[in-house]
């Protein structure tokens, strides 16, 4: 049955030979509980996860949000306090999902652990996104995130650009390399702010970028460092207008830990009256 499949045995019991002519027509079970059907192999993710995470995610997402970056306002603010604090370059950030741990932990086994068929999942209900965009982009082009040291020659939002690219009927272009071997990943804040500005060039020059509107697609939008820099040296080349597409943005991050703290508060108000 293989490595993979052999840990989920135990959920079809005493039924072996089920598991294997299932596993014979759909060979991948899902990466979160362990099922098989056809939403698990052609996503990583099983239909019964698939449509459980959307609601939780219908559930938290917020309404008030910036227009630019898509991070959270305050109800009084005029301006959010991500483009309030910094030049921001591009035009807006459009996410596919907030990043609550669910799907932090799918990403990181899409990124670390080489489940590629995870790229496909996070594509789905794009076409809900993409109306968000105020005009449709000329070209397309993924910011640089392959890890050839652990062997992943792909990025997470492969698919997604495929899709676009076909919806839109327009081409990827390799745009941009990444000239530093450091990751963002483990940097401080104001560190990824830094080292962004040394991590990208240009690939093209010239006039390639005249008056074009460029969408660029990443996997997750921490810092917004790197795609702001990558906007910044497109803007300076000629291009009239860059937006941003990621799979995840850290606005979940917010909502999990205003959460935790309510918990804790409870606990502490619960502790004094006893």
């Amino acid at each position: 049955i293989g490595n993979r499949n052999h840990r989920f045995l135990t959920f079809f019991g005493e039924a072996p030979m089920f598991l294997r002519i299932l596993s014979f027509f759909y060979s991948q079970p899902c990466l979160v509980c362990s099922k098989i059907d056809t939403h698990s192999h052609r996503f990583g993710v099983c239909l019964p996860c698939i449509r459980k995470q959307r609601k939780v995610q219908k559930e938290k997402t917020m309404d008030n949000v910036c227009e630019i970056c898509s991070q959270i306002m305050t109800a009084e603010a005029e301006k959010c306090e991500y483009c309030s604090s910094r030049f921001v370059f591009f035009s807006q950030v459009v996410s596919l999902r907030i990043r609550l741990s669910w799907e932090r932990k799918l990403l990181q086994l899409c990124k670390f652990q080489n489940e590629r068929i995870l790229s496909t999942y996070f594509a789905l209900d794009f076409a809900k996104k993409i109306h968000e965009f105020k005009n449709q982009p000329d070209i397309i082009f993924l910011l640089p995130s392959k890890d050839l040291k652990i062997g992943r020659d792909y990025h997470p939002a492969d698919a997604i650009l495929r899709r676009l690219c076909k919806k839109w009927n327009i081409k990827q272009m390799n745009g941009i390399k990444k000239v530093s071997q450091e990751k963002q990943s483990g940097k401080s804040y104001f560190e990824r702010f830094q080292h962004a500005k040394k991590a990208f060039q240009l690939i093209k020059k010239d006039r390639t970028w005249n008056g074009l509107h460029i969408l660029i697609i990443d996997d997750i939008f921490t810092t917004g460092a790197s795609l702001n820099e990558v906007a910044r040296m497109l803007l300076g080349a000629g291009a009239e207008r860059v937006s941003c597409m990621v799979l995840l943005s850290n606005e979940g991050d917010w909502i999990e830990w205003k959460f935790r703290s309510k918990m804790i508060l409870e606990s502490w108000s619960f502790q004094v009256r006893f």
